[in-house]
């Protein structure tokens, strides 16, 4: 309300994330866990008070205070929502402590949770700040000698070795010295390999109003959910009228108010591949966090307390919590409306979200020709995507009488086509507008929340915000699917695979988002990497089944990779017991064996996202070339036939490993994921660039 938009809220309202983090008197402290009382008398600073824009017209101003200027400069943000708190941090440190260890800023850094940068580059901005702070002089971001010839790999020079310069603990920067031979900047390459400022990144580092919960509207509520404590339920009555007789309280909406129409949350292209089995509140309840009734109140506490007042009556069901029981005859159906609607080989009544089955060349005939057969079984858990920012929404009716639904959401286009239909609204009469996001991987890839307000909105007519709590995320949201996958694999003695089999059974709780695609991609790209060698290569013998199967759990969903991590676990994890077993050189074994340039995918000509396969050829892979580089660097060769390898001379308690994984992966949908962008000249001769990606924050 007083402006001060750089205090971010991580929905743990507990002091865990660090995102709300003031300094108090000089000191960090974290807001969310503070009475206004407590602050009576007490300096209080926050990024708002450090610095100014560097480029503000006519005002003239100094810029950014240093240790804004040195996280632009090293690129340390990236969504930007917890930079506001580790600037205030390092502030706290530096005026403390004006030459930090690593240790030091490492620790300091540690009470403001990041989910994007994983420190390397904040950490490396504070040092940097405190070594200009300090009168020293710092060498530039941007160093003239950076563009490389990969040449010279024989030479004899011990001291041109690829190994890093330190033995172990805490170091930002392992410096590697690869034989490799610098070479000045050509001219033809001025920008690439040219450090670009980050487009928003004095606006982040400055805490200015970049994210949904930043923009408050007049007039606005906010909005809770109720949710269900039973795994499996049917909801026989539900009694909301003492919670809409409180005070302050403007609607309570449950399943018998609003539209009951079917859609699919995964945010996708159309037709969603997948089974469409949700809806915004239903009658049956699926896993213990399934919404039973939405509130919206003029304060969160009243809502809160709306919620208290609201009586259910549950008839509990047999819920199904295991993935292997659920396919199981007679095992409790978790998907028996009536409306559900079936996509491929979805079937509800066998709790089964999505089947593949998968096969290329004559896997049997592959299996009886080899030496060796290794059978091994893996297991993915699951997992939550942490975005420091929770899912949160704010909707509102413009003046052009649309609905408005301003959302931190990784697919604007897709919460526009899908909700539409859900609200009972045309998509003309639907604006989705996605301000900066503090975080995605996965998890805002879904049409998640979008509805709860929107519903609101249309029964008050007010603007009404919506923003989970970091229970909620955990309870309510989505995850990375767990999977349990059983590897089988012919080989010849010489190491040639013969035949490659892959069983995935999946996960994807209580409701089929993303059910077949991510699960698609677990052995779309992982198993397409080892083809075999000699004739198994023109012709490789590949199985990929996979059930994706209902239970009574935390939906699962997008989640970084895409189904891919899950898949190259297990593989790698496999040819590395293999290669061990048969005493081979784990790199000689997997290259041996992988795709090469000019070679068909082999999952191109029999499977696609739901859709028809286009065979593909890959043209360029650079694996090989990536291979002979790493070794080298991290010393591959002196760990074969050298039992001493993992030796640190000189540091007894310390061993070091080495190892590898090789992964194949794609970022988009062959001949269906499109891109575009258009660029305008203006009259001064500046430009600019519109693109339709969505930036993730990550």
């Amino acid at each position: 309300r007083l402006g001060f938009f750089s205090i971010k809220s991580g929905g743990c309202e507990k002091g865990e994330c660090g995102a709300c983090t003031i300094l108090f008197d000089g000191r960090p402290v974290n807001s969310c866990t503070m009475l206004t009382a407590q602050a009576e008398g007490h300096r209080i600073e926050t990024v708002e008070n450090m610095g100014e824009h560097p480029q503000h017209g006519w005002k003239e101003s100094e810029g950014l205070h240093i240790i804004q200027q040195t996280f632009v400069e090293t690129g340390a943000i990236q969504c930007g929502y917890c930079t506001p708190a580790m600037v205030l941090v390092a502030k706290a440190l530096l005026e403390k402590e004006p030459n930090p260890s690593e240790e030091q800023v490492r620790d300091a850094l540690s009470g403001v949770l990041c989910r994007c940068t994983g420190y390397l580059k904040p950490v490396q901005a504070v040092l940097r700040a405190a070594a200009v702070l300090r009168g020293e002089q710092v060498p530039p971001i941007d160093e003239p000698f950076e563009i490389t010839d990969v040449i010279d790999f024989n030479k004899d020079d011990d001291d041109d070795k690829g190994t890093p310069t330190t033995g172990g603990g805490v170091l930002t920067e392992t410096k590697v010295f690869p034989r490799l031979k610098v070479v000045d900047r050509p001219e033809k390459l001025k920008t690439v390999g040219h450090a670009e400022p980050k487009v928003d990144a004095i606006k982040l580092v400055q805490g200015k109003p970049a994210f949904t919960a930043d923009f408050e509207k007049r007039d606005m509520l906010v909005a809770k959910v109720l949710h269900s404590p039973h795994a499996h339920a049917l909801i026989k009555n539900i009694d909301t009228s003492k919670a809409e007789g409180l005070e302050g309280v403007a609607a309570v909406l449950t399943w018998k108010d609003i539209p009951r129409v079917v859609y699919s949350t995964a945010g996708q292209s159309h037709p969603i591949p997948g089974p469409l089995d949700s809806f915004s509140i239903d009658k049956k309840v699926r896993f213990v966090g399934d919404r039973v009734a939405f509130v919206a109140a003029e304060t969160a506490e009243i809502a809160e307390a709306a919620l208290k007042l609201i009586k259910v009556d549950y008839e509990v069901l047999p819920p199904v919590l295991d993935p292997t029981a659920s396919m199981n005859e007679g095992a409790p159906i978790i998907h028996d409306e009536p409306e559900y609607v079936n996509f491929d080989e979805s079937d509800p009544a066998k709790n089964l979200a999505a089947q593949i089955r998968i096969d290329i060349g004559d896997i049997d005939k592959g299996f009886s020709e080899a030496d060796l057969i290794f059978e091994e079984e893996y297991e993915v858990p699951k997992v939550q995507q942490a975005h420091i920012e929770p899912h949160v929404v704010v909707t509102y009716w413009d003046e052009d009488d649309r609905l408005v639904i301003r959302t931190s959401t990784q697919v604007p286009f897709h919460v526009r086509r899908q909700i539409a239909p859900v609200l009972g609204l045309p998509i003309k009469r639907i604006r989705v507008i996605k301000p900066r996001i503090g975080g995605g991987f996965g998890g805002k890839q879904e049409v998640l929340i979008e509805d709860v307000a929107a519903h609101l909105t249309i029964a008050t007519g007010r603007p009404v915000l919506y923003e989970m709590t970091r229970e909620e995320e955990f309870t309510s949201a989505r995850t990375r699917h767990p999977m349990r996958i059983r590897m089988r694999t012919g080989v010849k003695s010489d190491g040639t695979i013969t035949a490659n089999e892959m069983y995935c059974l999946s996960d994807t709780g209580a409701y089929g988002c993303h059910a077949l695609t991510v699960t698609g991609n677990t052995g779309h790209k992982a198993m397409a990497l080892y083809v075999g060698d000699g004739s198994y290569r023109k012709s490789p013998n590949i199985r990929f089944n996979a059930d994706v199967v209902y239970t009574n759990t935390v939906p699962s969903g997008a989640y970084r990779g895409y189904g891919v991590p899950q898949g190259f676990w297990p593989v790698e994890r496999h040819m590395e017991k293999i290669a061990r077993e048969l005493k081979l050189d784990p790199l000689a074994f997997r290259l041996k064996n992988a795709i090469r340039p000019g070679e068909i995918h082999p999952f191109s000509k029999v499977w696609s996202e739901g859709r028809e396969p286009q065979p593909e050829t890959l043209l360029t892979i650079g694996l090989e070339e990536c291979v002979n580089q790493g070794r080298m660097v991290i010393g591959w060769d002196d760990k074969i036939n050298n039992d001493q390898w993992h030796i640190v001379p000189g540091k007894k308690h310390l061993r070091k490993g080495i190892g590898v994984a090789m992964v194949m992966q794609g970022t988009a949908i062959p001949y269906l994921d499109m891109g575009g962008a258009s660029i305008k000249m203006n009259d001064d001769g500046s430009f600019n660039l519109l693109v339709g990606a969505t930036d993730l924050g990550t």
